[in-house]
This record gives C-alpha cells, structure tokens and sequence, in this order.
C-alpha cells in the first residue's frame, strides 16, 4: 500500500519514520502474538466415554480391547490439543447402532459388534502376515473410525463449511490428523484403508443406490487414502500405489502430493 508523506523538515521527518517504525513493530509483535495464541490446549480431555454393559462373552472382549487400546488415549490428546468441544462429546461404546455421531445430543455412537466384525475380516485375510497382527489392526481401524466420527462433531460445532460429501470430508479429517498429530499414523491409516478393500471384496453387484449413498465405494475411500499417505512422505511410501499400472502410477504419484498437501492445508487452518 502506497502512503504519502507530508513534506516535514530534516529533524521533524527523522523523528516522523521513527514513529512509523516503531508502531510497524508493535503492530507487528501484536499480530505475531494474536496468531500463536489461536492454539490453546485445554488441560482435561473435551471427550468423555461411556461404556455400555456388554451383552455377550464377545462385546465383552471387545471392550477390553477399546479400554486397552492406545486410540482411547489419543482421542483425549487430540481432544485437548486440535480438536476441543464445549459442551464435552460423549463417545458411547456398546450402542446398538453405528459408528455414527448423533448431532442432536452431540454423541458419538460405536457398537462392540463393529470391533468383532472388523477382527473378523483381518483374521480372514490372514493380515498378520503383513507384520500387523488383527488385533492390532482391529485398533489402528478404530483409531481412524473414532476420528472420522470426531470429524463430523468437529464440522457441526464450529459450523464448518463442506463442498462435497462430508463423508469424503472427514475420512480426509482423520487420516490427516493421524500422518500430521500420531506416532505411527501412517501405518494406522494404512489398516484403515486395508479394512475398506476387505469389504469391498464382499460385494459381487452394484445398484443404484450404492452410487447415490452419502459415503464413497470401499475401494474408492481405499485408494484416496492410499494417495493421501502416499502423498505425505512419496519416498518413505512409494510402494503404496503398486497397483496402479504403470502408465498411470506417475501421473497418479504426482496428483497424490498435491491432493495431500491441499488437503492437509486446508484441515489444518482449522486444527491450528
């Protein structure tokens, strides 16, 4: 922006720039002060939990497994760090239906069945012998499931703005906060996304309302995550999109970084 000057003599315009100065500086300090004080972590967790009687000798496994877990504990992290709720979201284990987060009295719902049928699907496809045991993986897929969920009360409370599905929305949420927030995160994300190409496996057709549903295709929600893990370290992770012929991989490699680092931007504006 262009200022024009009075004319002033010699002595009375050196004491002029040095008033500008020094209010440019404390502008400055003030605005500097401002933007490091938009992070404030909370001393106690802005989630609570809620563990519903179990039912069965398998809900109650379950439950064992989500009190043990390290998801629990990072959940409370990111809830005092980047993701804070006034009034304090309740995650309820045990409900009947689900994952889902419930606006209306501000709520996020996962059944034990959810944890016995994602354990069921590792086992299936032998997924320890990829070096991650189902147990394990069962965790790393709540992990991303509770974070997706916490993505939706996240968007509600601060009024966010979606173009697009929101379900898209927040899968992108909680795979950033993971590669960005978590020890490990990748490789959470990567159990995640194995998860979703295990159930695509599961389906022979398609009807029309698979393609009008709120979320994306299993496989489609699998390799967008792929890419975004791709994406944020391509070195460390280049194998990930081997499967991609390889016409297409470079063209794809490229797209990957720059959907990550749009992505990524963007959630963080508000998690910072």
């Amino acid at each position: 922006m262009y200022i024009k000057l009075p004319f002033l003599g010699f002595s009375s315009q050196c004491m002029y720039y040095a008033a500008i100065l020094l209010l440019t500086h404390s502008f400055s300090a003030h605005a500097n002060s401002e933007q490091a004080s938009t992070t404030s972590v909370t001393s106690v967790p802005t989630v609570t939990y809620q563990y519903l009687e179990p039912t069965s000798a398998q809900d109650k496994k379950a439950m064992q497994l989500i009190k043990q877990s390290d998801a629990i504990k990072m959940v409370s992290d990111i809830s005092r760090q980047h993701v804070q709720f006034s009034p304090q979201l309740t995650i309820v284990f045990g409900a009947k239906d689900g994952p889902l987060y419930d606006p209306e009295i501000h709520q996020i719902q996962i059944p034990y069945q959810y944890i016995n049928d994602a354990m069921e699907r590792f086992s299936q496809n032998h997924y320890a012998e990829t070096g991650v045991d189902e147990v394990q993986a069962t965790l790393d897929t709540l992990a991303h499931t509770l974070l997706h969920e916490l993505g939706h009360a996240f968007i509600a409370d601060r009024d966010i703005p979606i173009l697009g599905k929101e379900e898209d929305a927040v899968d992108n949420f909680a795979t950033i906060i993971l590669l960005n927030y978590v020890d490990n995160g990748a490789d959470i994300s990567i159990s995640s996304a194995d998860l979703f190409a295990f159930e695509d496996q599961d389906i022979d057709t398609f009807d029309d309302l698979d393609f009008i549903d709120e979320h994306s295709l299993d496989i489609q929600r699998y390799f967008h995550m792929l890419c975004l893990i791709y994406g944020s370290d391509p070195d460390e992770y280049k194998s990930l999109l081997s499967e991609i012929d390889d016409g297409s991989r470079q063209e794809r490699e490229d797209t990957c970084i720059y959907e990550y680092e749009s992505v990524s931007r963007n959630w963080l504006r508000y998690l910072n």
